[in-house]
């Protein structure tokens, strides 16, 4: 289990190097590359995470997958985190690198569900509505989800915008429980 604060810790310090030496989009491409193949590969996973395989043996390992794919920051990070037995928070590492770069860049992370995938041109016209409502740059991650039957549901920080029709039948649902229960 990642710990969050370790976690952050990693990612400050590795942002802080990446801007220093302008990489800091590449070592976020190395990053998820490494945390891809974590997710996506069991057995280097197992390897990776396994406690009876020696630190040499995973460095010797790291070095021949990695050197010539991901930065000398990245690779040296990956050390020194399997060095101090951290290679499950690699993942962690990822997710809090990147939420620090989006807030450096002043950018919004948004999940946009919808019933159906949205063509480019939806995507494009919802972002640059997202971008001007918000006044700032939008990442967003586009997802289906059926069960909304129809519309979409935009969540980024701490709100929600439901113009599903779910979510519409929903809140339809909670007032008219209301109004009877106001009734009684």
């Amino acid at each position: 289990m990642a710990n969050l604060r370790v976690c952050r810790r990693y990612a400050l310090a590795l942002f802080e190097t990446a801007r220093k030496y302008d990489t800091i989009r590449s070592v976020e491409d190395d990053l998820n590359l490494i945390a891809g193949l974590l997710t996506s590969d069991d057995a280097f996973r197992e390897f990776l995470f396994a406690p009876y395989t020696g630190r040499e043996e995973k460095f010797a390992t790291i070095d021949r997958i990695f050197s010539d794919r991901v930065t000398a920051l990245t690779l040296q990070v990956l050390r020194v985190m399997i060095e101090k037995g951290r290679e499950e928070d690699v993942p962690g590492v990822r997710d809090e690198y990147v939420a620090i770069r989006r807030e450096y860049e002043g950018v919004v992370y948004a999940t946009v569900n919808s019933a159906v995938p949205m063509d480019d041109t939806q995507r494009f016209a919802l972002v640059a509505k997202l971008q001007s409502v918000l006044g700032k740059k939008i990442e967003a991650e586009f997802k289906v989800e059926p069960n909304l039957i129809g519309g979409v549901r935009v969540a980024y920080g701490n709100y929600v915008l439901d113009g599903s029709i779910r979510g519409t039948l929903s809140t339809l649902r909670e007032k008219l429980r209301h109004d009877l229960l106001k009734q009684h």
